[in-house]
């Protein structure tokens, strides 16, 4: 009987052992499955910061870009405001009413004729011009990179034959 009284303290031994084993490794699971948890919740939580760090700095960026493009705009329209418009009457009277159209045309030279000219303009008449015959173009002076190749008159002129024909 010795023998079974030896199997069976050792049965109970191993029932208790094991027990002690169940016990230890369902606290760790606990305390691995609370750990990742934790891990979880501080990474979505350093991710949320992060996010809202960036999206600061985005909108401090972007405002920043605003504010440039609003001076960079505000410059455009001061040199804007200082480029002369020659669209204007050049008699040099200085009055601010307003010339007759009609005394315009005439004095620019602005006919019917001419009006039915230009309507027969078209993309291949500029084709077919031969340029041979042109003269070199000049360097002309440029004021904040827009070109005045025309003189006064001649933009006056142009305006008034554009404004006058109905294409």
């Amino acid at each position: 009987m010795d023998l079974w009284q030896r199997a069976r303290v050792f049965a109970e031994e191993a029932a208790k052992k094991s027990q002690e084993i169940s016990i230890e490794a369902a606290k760790r699971s606990q305390d691995l499955t609370k750990g990742a948890a934790k891990f979880s919740q501080e990474f979505v939580s350093e991710t949320a910061k992060k996010s809202k760090e960036f999206a600061a700095e985005a909108s401090k960026k972007a405002d920043s870009i605003k504010i440039e493009a609003l001076k960079r705009a505000d410059q455009i329209k001061a040199l804007a405001g200082e480029i002369p418009l020659p669209i204007g009457s050049s008699d040099g009277s200085g009055s601010s009413v307003a010339p007759d159209p009609q005394v315009d045309l005439e004095r620019f030279g602005v006919t019917d004729e001419l009006r039915e000219f230009v309507k027969g303009i078209t993309l291949s008449t500029f084709r077919d011009f031969p340029m041979e015959d042109e003269p070199e173009m000049q360097e002309v002076r440029t004021l904040s990179n827009v070109r005045q190749d025309l003189s006064e008159w001649q933009a006056r002129h142009a305006t008034l034959v554009l404004s006058t024909v109905k294409l």
